[in-house]
């Protein structure tokens, strides 16, 4: 690096005006230099924390506190390189570095709302309460985790819509992806129905389920008769399911239903309206 500008420099050396832009130019050319090493860097440290961190061996825990590690590594290693091309540009930077204490108070006065983002978004990685991809709900917005920081969270839920929080605004979260799932099914049949036969059918088509469906974790559940309504007798299924999974199960359970019930003559009723002509 320095070999550079000594050369130039010394083909200039003569020349009074020429030096001095052939000296210019040789710390420009380094500044290019440092900033290309800085962009290298940084490219290189991602890749690197991305393979430590993947995602499919150590888990949304691993991705998030590699990003966070990413973004860190970012900013110290543009740091340094600001003070090296300081440095290179013959500023002094002893000013900067004497005043920072000061500069640093008069801040911390300023951005307490700052400081407090990110100690809250310290306290939220390091103690698990959510992590990228989980499905979580803060102010009434539910949605998945798209990217945690030490500053902000963002969150974007089914519709496509991404919020971005403060960390230090967020006060409570329900975490839905701490847990597994329940799938609860309601459906009625009619007042005719003979219920001991409904029961082994219940049973029967019970067992094709959890074999049938990947994201089912526990074997379902026949709850029986739950309400006596109007036009039917209404009962209850439900499924333990993976994770915010049984949204799907009920639907996939309802068809199901509807099609077992269909090739066993079961009837499912609905409301009807009789009128007597006077």
């Amino acid at each position: 690096m320095d070999s550079i500008k000594t050369f130039m420099y010394n083909e200039f050396i003569d020349i009074g005006f020429i030096a001095t832009i052939s000296n210019l130019l040789s710390s420009l050319i380094m500044v290019v230099i440092y900033i290309i090493i800085g962009v290298f860097a940084t490219f290189v440290v991602k890749q690197i924390l991305h393979k430590l961190f993947k995602v499919k061996q150590r888990g949304p825990r691993a991705v998030t506190i590699g990003r966070l590690l990413s973004s860190l590594s970012k900013y110290m290693i543009w740091f340094i390189m600001g003070i090296v091309i300081l440095g290179e540009l013959s500023v002094d930077i002893t000013p900067f570095i004497a005043s920072a204490g000061v500069v640093g108070l008069a801040v911390g006065f300023g951005a307490q709302e700052i400081v407090r983002d990110f100690i809250t978004g310290f306290f939220i990685i390091f103690e698990e309460e959510f992590n990228v991809d989980d499905i979580i709900q803060v102010d009434g917005f539910k949605g998945r985790v798209l990217e945690l920081g030490l500053r902000t969270t963002k969150i974007q839920n089914w519709l496509g819509e991404v919020k971005i929080i403060n960390n230090g605004n967020i006060k409570s979260v329900v975490n839905y992806s701490k847990r597994n799932s329940t799938a609860v099914v309601d459906f009625g049949v009619a007042y005719n129905t003979d219920l001991m036969k409904l029961q082994l059918l219940m049973d029967e088509f019970i067992a094709t389920l959890q074999p049938k469906y990947s994201n089912i974790s526990e074997l379902p559940k026949f709850l029986g008769v739950t309400e006596l309504a109007s036009s039917s007798i209404n009962m209850r299924l439900i499924a333990v399911t993976n994770s915010m999974q049984h949204y799907q199960v009920e639907r996939d359970i309802r068809k199901d239903l509807v099609i077992f019930f269909t090739e066993h003559d079961i009837t499912i009723p609905f409301p009807q309206v009789v009128v007597h002509n006077g």
